[in-house]
């Protein structure tokens, strides 16, 4: 009986050993060293193929995503260990250079979209060593932050990175196998296939600025405007997004080809204008407001605000870049009145004059016969 039951103990011992065998060796297969990761988003700003590329940043906020149990046809959905970074797309006057022609969307860049350019940024995202503890499909929820600069369209929708993080066959250690960014939220297949839109993938964010041009012009009128005389003119612009804006000017003085708007968004210059002078600024943002006026000195002034009717005044008031482009043109006026019977007067004195020195003249010449005869 005890040599049975020492045989039963045996057994009992030797299954527990390889029980726990076998749990040790299960466990160590589920144990993974965590890992981390990074990747990049594209980001573009559209411009007017004539302006500048403005001094603007746009910002993101990177959250995880909600975590979704497996069903018998789609996959679970991991809610990470951490949080990602991401960083900020950073624009300057500088990238202005390296804009490219056209739209992102062109379907075929070697014929881009007339009147348009833009520039592309790599925004950084960037998971810490321990965020992906196992293999599965992780997911992030990335927001553009609204700036509220003036005239900025912002891609506030969000996008959905899904992080692929798969396990070798043989040591069991992490990698990430793909990032996929999407627009839309949506379970993924036992396939690994997203069951919404399998093909659709986000080309990132676009955002785009309304832009408008700003003219001001010069003409001198009347019979005593003198066409060579300068006025000097005062341009102030607020409500702009900082940077170089280009100008075009014809006969200005200095020939200006940029003006720079300050960081609080305001910008105020003077120009000497003279007749046909004109000034344009290109691809100010909307809802800038600008004001241009002028000394007029001893002149007449008035102006028209986008060919409409004469004003009098030498100021344009505040225009809001809203929806097109403005133009203002001064017209500076002086008309001398010539004062009426000058000749009338001047005249019977010329003539007596006249009557005069012929008298004198022929009764020299009666004396000098007489004296002869």
């Amino acid at each position: 009986m005890k040599r049975k039951s020492s045989k039963l103990m045996a057994l009992a011992l030797t299954l527990a050993a390889v029980c726990a065998m076998v749990t040790i060796s299960a466990s160590a297969a589920m144990t993974y060293t965590p890992i981390g990761g990074s990747t990049t988003i594209t980001k573009n700003l559209v411009v007017d193929s004539d302006a500048n590329i403005p001094d603007v940043t746009f910002t993101y906020t990177i959250t995880r995503g909600t975590a979704v149990a497996a069903t018998s046809t789609t996959m679970e959905i991991l809610s990470s260990a951490k949080t990602g970074t991401i960083g900020n797309a950073v624009y300057t006057n500088a990238d202005t250079a390296s804009a490219i022609a056209g739209l992102p969307t062109d379907a075929d860049p070697a014929h881009p979209t007339e009147g348009k350019k833009y520039a592309q940024k790599s925004i950084a995202v960037t998971f810490d060593t321990d965020t992906f503890t196992k293999p599965g499909v992780y997911r992030f929820v990335i927001h553009e932050a609204d700036g509220g600069k003036p005239g900025v369209t912002y891609d506030t929708d969000p996008r959905y990175l899904g992080v692929f993080v798969v396990a070798d066959s043989d040591t069991n250690a992490l990698s990430v196998d793909s990032y996929l960014l999407r627009g839309s939220e949506t379970t993924i297949g036992t396939d690994g296939n997203y069951t919404s839109d399998p093909g659709v993938k986000s080309p990132g964010f676009t955002n785009s600025i309304a832009q408008f041009d700003f003219e001001f012009s010069k003409a001198i009128t009347g019979n005593q405007g003198d066409k060579n005389q300068r006025f000097t003119f005062t341009l102030s612009i607020s409500n702009a997004i900082p940077g170089t804006y280009p100008v075009t000017a014809n006969d200005v003085t200095g020939n200006p080809t940029a003006i720079t708007v300050a960081n609080d968004g305001t910008y105020s210059g003077t120009y000497d204008l003279t007749d046909g002078s004109t000034l344009k600024v290109l691809g100010i943002n909307s809802t800038a407001v600008c004001t241009v006026s002028e000394d007029n000195q001893d002149y007449t002034a008035t102006h028209t605000v986008n060919s409409g009717s004469s004003v009098s005044g030498n100021n344009s008031g505040a225009i809001q870049l809203t929806d097109a482009n403005h133009s203002v043109a001064f017209t500076n006026t002086r008309n001398g009145v010539i004062p009426t019977g000058v000749l009338l007067t001047v005249a019977p004195f010329t003539i007596g004059l006249f009557l005069f020195g012929a008298a004198g003249v022929y009764f020299v010449a009666r004396k000098r016969q007489f004296d002869e005869d």
